[in-house]
């Protein structure tokens, strides 16, 4: 075989990488803007969200979980569309997966013990999309794991913050940026 044909063979394999990604940057959007939208619609019409005693906990499980459906479904078509799944893209699912399960023990234990659980879910957030960076070998999604976990630390020693805001900063700067980038990588 030619040098031109293997650089060539070499050239489409990255590509189509590169490709196999968007649907990933998808969801990393995806989740940025909704995730955004109910903190800031939460913080502007708190009154709303917060109008009986379990309307917050119905307001951020609800809409997630139709957010899950919604993406368990789109992810489900890519790889149908795709006609298989690689080793890279069944490890993500795995790790988004029991991302999905430990969200919802944390929201259930929230609900329990009457604690709002975004520091924790910031953190798991961070661990898992760090893990996503490095798996896929992208700076942009490692580093926006990594402002997650900074951020996560900074609620800690700040317990006073409003959670809400700093949701919203935290998922644009360490969930929505690192998508677009990747969406956008060349």
């Amino acid at each position: 075989m030619k040098a031109e044909n293997q650089i060539k063979i070499i050239n489409d394999a990255i590509n189509k990488t590169k490709e196999d990604l968007k649907p990933l940057a998808f969801n990393f959007i995806f989740w940025g803007v909704l995730t955004i939208s109910m903190s800031l619609f939460h913080y502007f019409f708190s009154s709303i969200v917060e109008m009986s005693k379990y309307s917050a906990l119905i307001y951020w499980t609800v809409l997630p979980l139709t957010g899950l459906i919604y993406t368990m479904y789109y992810n489900i078509k890519i790889v149908q569309k795709m006609g298989f799944q690689t080793i890279i893209g069944r490890s993500l699912s795995i790790i988004w997966g029991v991302f999905g399960v430990s969200w919802l023990i944390l929201i259930l234990s929230s609900l329990i013990i009457g604690d709002f659980p975004v520091a924790s879910i910031i953190f798991l957030i961070g661990v898992t999309t760090l893990t996503t960076g490095r798996i896929i070998r992208n700076n942009s999604i490692s580093i926006g794991g990594i402002i997650l976990l900074f951020i996560y630390l900074y609620i800690l020693t700040n317990p006073d913050l409003n959670l809400l805001l700093i949701n919203s900063a935290a998922i644009f700067f360490g969930f929505l940026l690192p998508g677009l980038s990747l969406y956008y990588k060349k």
